[in-house]
């Protein structure tokens, strides 16, 4: 069966991201340095495999809602477990904590394939979320050091001020008077 360009996607194969409405891809909200890797139809929406986690996005039926699509559930790699196939054609997805987010079940064309293709990521995609761990880790022991601009020197002193005896003004402890009230520093 040849298919043309402007066919549909048969159900069993994977869904390319610009196969997707523009608006599915809006709501999903993608996180710094992520990027989709993999999309399947599933029902009214798409399961989305990103290099950081799998995201069901699907089409909204209330009449007045703000956004056409929903998102959820999310399954993060580095608590993601392995998927499973239930019952031939589902895809099994649950997180490592059941308290977190319970399994969940996808209907896909090709479930095998999908759990193979998941499977492969997990791995990659626990690997990013340990070196994107140990950055943040890294960036808050960091001590901080306000910029300057290029070609500035930055002179940083103590100034030690101190309260005048007369009117309660803060003056510097150089200054011999107030510079409020002019009386003398005592």
């Amino acid at each position: 069966m040849q298919t043309r360009e402007s066919d549909p996607p048969p159900p069993d194969t994977a869904t390319t991201p610009d196969q997707i409405e523009p608006g599915a891809l809006r709501e999903l909200e993608l996180l710094q340095g992520e990027w989709i890797a993999r999309c399947w139809r599933t029902g009214f929406g798409f399961l989305v495999m990103t290099n950081l986690r799998c995201v069901r996005v699907w089409r909204k039926a209330e009449l007045f809602a703000k956004s056409e699509w929903q998102t959820g559930p999310t399954f993060f790699f580095y608590s993601l477990s392995a998927p499973q196939v239930v019952g031939g054609r589902f895809v099994q997805l649950a997180d490592v904590n059941e308290d977190v987010a319970g399994p969940a079940r996808f209907l896909v064309g090709d479930a095998r394939a999908v759990c193979r293709e998941i499977e492969e990521a997990r791995a990659a995609g626990r690997a990013e979320w340990e070196t994107r761990r140990a950055r943040a880790q890294e960036e808050l022991h960091r001590p901080r050091v306000p910029p300057s601009p290029p070609g500035t020197t930055v002179i940083v002193r103590e100034v030690v001020r101190v309260r005048c005896g007369y009117c309660g003004n803060l003056m510097n402890v150089t200054d011999s008077t107030c510079p409020a009230c002019g009386a003398p520093q005592r």
